[in-house]
């Protein structure tokens, strides 16, 4: 038992060093994910100031999700085929329909309210249905033209942009979702490489107690462990075999995962259709929007003689005028509060989330890799380097805490 006790004396303090450097693993590159996407705003000031790469770098990485990802798969054209115009006609005016009498009767109680009620009923009757038919043939005319020229009137980028400047935590969200997997094996991998480095470590301490080598090796735990486990992630590209075995990047292994999961998220979240009809009505680009949907209603509204008579009898060519006005306001409040309807979102989403989910999944995996991949890339070297300090600080600890009245008995005093 004595012996025993002597050489826990003489060696127990090696043994600490592979499970020391194993924390120290997984510490950094725990460390260097919350700086990853973390803090959402700039904390401090420079030099010693930080704030998340990806937060800090929003508009450069949601835009280059749009740009190459979703431009990759066919862009806007490709949403916008992907949903069922025939469908939206539908729901639109089963959702409408019951509202245009309504809507009628406002308006013109509105303008002049006298003439409008003194009109007989089956004239205003007349008037409802009469609207209630060019409505149905001018929706089609309407959706026709809306999809021809969606490019034109919605900057798919900027929605996503603005969305995520917004919301900085949006695109942080995304990321976890799509790549929750790899970024917890980014964290634990830290302490299974960095019990490895210890046991080396451990053995050139041994056999050469310089001052030196633990602050060395635990900046080379902080820098190769983060390293290591992001070449894991995304190498090699293409699937390798290796005798029986075959060998991909952990996270293009996961490419038909990954690809439903980002889906998902990105048309529940993202492209929704709430969100697609407040950037179309109000977003830079509104000015095109309400032209073509002016034109539409003025159509609609001069389509039948018997209605521009009955109404600029009612309220005079002046009022007719606003009435246009009126009318178009009408339309799109009505067409706002359609798209907050959460059935109508779902259905939507379905529709383009097949489609992208499809897409993204046979994408070359060299082309899918870049879903995420840049945002491991940007400002690698900072977390490395980061990682690499620490590492080196923890190894500095282990010399001056637990080795310090070794090596100053023996004449290698670290300060």
């Amino acid at each position: 038992m004595e012996q025993l006790s002597a050489w826990f004396s003489a060696y127990g303090s090696y043994l600490l060093i592979p499970f020391i450097a194993a924390a120290a693993g997984w510490g950094t590159n725990w460390l260097a994910i919350k700086m990853t996407f973390y803090p959402l705003k700039p904390i401090g000031r420079f030099p010693l100031g930080w704030q998340g790469v990806v937060p800090s770098h929003i508009r450069k990485f949601a835009g280059g999700m749009i740009d190459t990802t979703i431009g990759r798969i066919g862009g806007l054209p490709a949403i916008v085929n992907a949903v069922d115009m025939d469908e939206v006609k539908t729901y639109f005016l089963e959702s409408a329909t019951p509202m245009i009498a309504e809507a009628v009767h406002g308006l013109m109680r509105e303008r002049n309210r006298i003439l409008w009620e003194n009109l007989p009923a089956p004239t205003k009757k007349l008037v409802f249905q009469i609207v209630e038919m060019e409505l149905n043939e001018g929706i089609d005319s309407l959706s026709e033209d809306i999809h021809d020229h969606f490019e034109r009137l919605l900057d798919l980028r900027e929605l996503v942009v603005r969305k995520c400047e917004e919301n900085p935590d949006l695109l942080n969200r995304m990321v976890f979702a799509c790549a929750s997997k790899e970024l917890s094996f980014l964290v634990y991998s830290g302490a299974f490489f960095g019990f490895g480095f210890g046991v080396v470590q451990a053995l050139v301490w041994y056999f050469l107690p310089q001052w030196w080598v633990l602050p060395f090796f635990g900046f080379l735990v902080g820098t190769l462990t983060n390293w290591i486990a992001i070449q894991l992630i995304f190498t090699p590209v293409d699937p390798m075999k290796v005798g029986p075995f075959v060998f991909q990047g952990l996270f293009l292994k996961r490419q038909a995962e990954i690809s439903r999961e980002f889906s998902r998220v990105f048309t529940e979240d993202l492209l929704t259709a709430r969100e697609v009809v407040h950037t179309l009505i109000h977003g830079p680009r509104n000015e095109r929007t309400l032209a073509m949907l002016r034109t539409h209603v003025s159509d609609i509204m001069e389509s039948k003689l018997i209605v521009q008579l009955v109404t600029q009898a009612a309220i005079g060519p002046e009022g007719y005028a606003d009435l246009k006005d009126a009318a178009l306001q009408t339309a799109i409040q009505y067409t706002e509060e359609l798209s907050e309807d959460s059935a109508f979102n779902r259905i939507q989403a379905e529709a383009v989330q097949g489609m992208l989910n499809e897409r993204l999944a046979s994408q070359p995996p060299r082309e899918f890799q870049d879903l995420v991949r840049p945002i491991f890339h940007e400002d690698e070297w900072i977390l490395v380097a980061i990682g690499g300090a620490l590492g080196a600080l923890v190894g500095w600890a282990q010399l001056v805490l637990i080795f310090g009245e070794r090596l100053v008995a023996s004449g290698l005093n670290p300060n």
